[in-house]
């Protein structure tokens, strides 16, 4: 059975019906849009986004009916749908299956997966080749942005060539076997060298029998967790965090959210950004959110009291309300936007979706 089914599935049963199908699209194939991040987070789905990169509408409404044909699903309403006792027993068939998906954070790398491995890979060739002597080889990769980073970290010396390389198979050997030998053959596999390019997903698909949506996402999965110990052990992972620190540290933010907050950073008012900027009011909002959501360190207090938004995540945890509007009823003289940066700031435990 194709990933992408237990996948959808696996979605559908964390989200129960509290979204409708075109939301589950584009939290699974990577739209960024303040929903699909927030639902993301809110509903613990966070490996799951972008899990679907590239996947059509009309492709994702294909395998939604399949799935519902299968009676692993039903429609409870239009477009929504909800986890029928037999997708319950097709998740724990395939709990073993998808434990690789643990180590996938869609949510926090997806817009960067691409340009790290990039450095990753170009950077393994040509410390590689170097190695051995070989200078007269095609490289793997040729964007500019990414050859002129890797000449600037490359080694000089001989000696510091053998230093690094030694290190860096030690910090991917290290990586690799924390994970199951399939993943870890795949990833391996993928990495060009001396007298070698790295096979495509397609080569790796038929090696292995599997479907090229679960080759690519157990690659993924190991490069995520390349990525995340990268960033928080950087010490224990030197020549990673200095290939793709860079972009590791910067926070999780669409393009246009990162601008606002560069803004507020320089303390900047709401009006004052707004006007800058010449957004509408909920384009910030959406903004704010995302930020809280995102940034650590991201102060809410300034648009809400301590003791409102205790009283928020009180409710939230009594009830498990993973709608907005029954929480506005509750406590009136709250407005969304100050719902929706209590229940951001909470992270993964608590909602920051629609007012629906």
């Amino acid at each position: 059975m194709e990933i992408c089914i237990p996948l959808v599935v696996d979605v559908l049963d964390k989200i129960n019906g509290s979204r409708k199908s075109s939301g589950i699209y584009y939290i699974l194939s990577g739209k960024k849009t303040s929903q699909s991040l927030s639902d993301s987070q809110w509903f613990g789905i966070q490996p799951y986004y972008a899990a679907l990169k590239g996947i059509t509408t009309e492709e994702f409404n294909v395998l939604l009916l399949r799935i519902n044909s299968m009676d692993l699903i039903e429609e409870q309403e239009e477009n929504v749908f909800v986890v029928t006792e037999n997708g319950q027993s097709l998740l724990l068939d395939e709990k073993k299956r998808m434990g690789f998906m643990e180590k996938l954070d869609g949510l926090k790398y997806a817009s960067i997966e691409q340009s790290c491995w990039r450095i990753i890979t170009l950077y393994t060739q040509a410390l590689s080749n170097a190695l051995y002597g070989h200078n007269d080889y095609s490289p793997i990769v040729r964007d500019r942005n990414t050859v002129d980073k890797v000449k600037s970290l490359f080694p000089r010396s001989e000696q510091k060539r053998k230093e690094i390389a030694q290190q860096l198979f030690f910090e991917i050997s290290f990586i690799l076997k924390e994970t199951d030998t399939r993943s870890a053959s795949i990833f391996v596999r993928k990495l060009s060298g001396y007298d070698r390019i790295g096979n495509t997903f397609e080569q790796l698909a038929k090696e292995w029998s599997l479907d090229k949506t679960e080759v690519t996402l157990r690659f993924r999965s190991i490069l995520h967790h390349c990525l995340r110990l990268s960033r928080d052990h950087s010490k224990q992972f030197p020549v990673l965090h200095s290939l793709i620190g860079s972009y590791t540290e910067v926070p999780a933010l669409t393009k246009s959210a990162s601008l606002t907050y560069e803004l507020l950073t320089k303390d900047k008012t709401i009006q004052e950004i707004m006007r800058i900027r010449k957004l509408k009011s909920s384009t910030l909002e959406d903004h704010l959110v995302e930020i809280a959501r995102a940034i650590p360190e991201f102060s809410i207090y300034p648009y809400i009291k301590k003791e409102d938004t205790d009283q928020v995540v009180c409710f939230y945890n009594k009830t498990k309300e993973n709608k907005l509007r029954p929480i506005k009823e509750a406590f009136p003289h709250l407005s969304y936007l100050q719902i929706r940066l209590v229940l951001a700031k909470e992270g993964g435990k608590i909602a920051t979706g629609s007012s629906a």
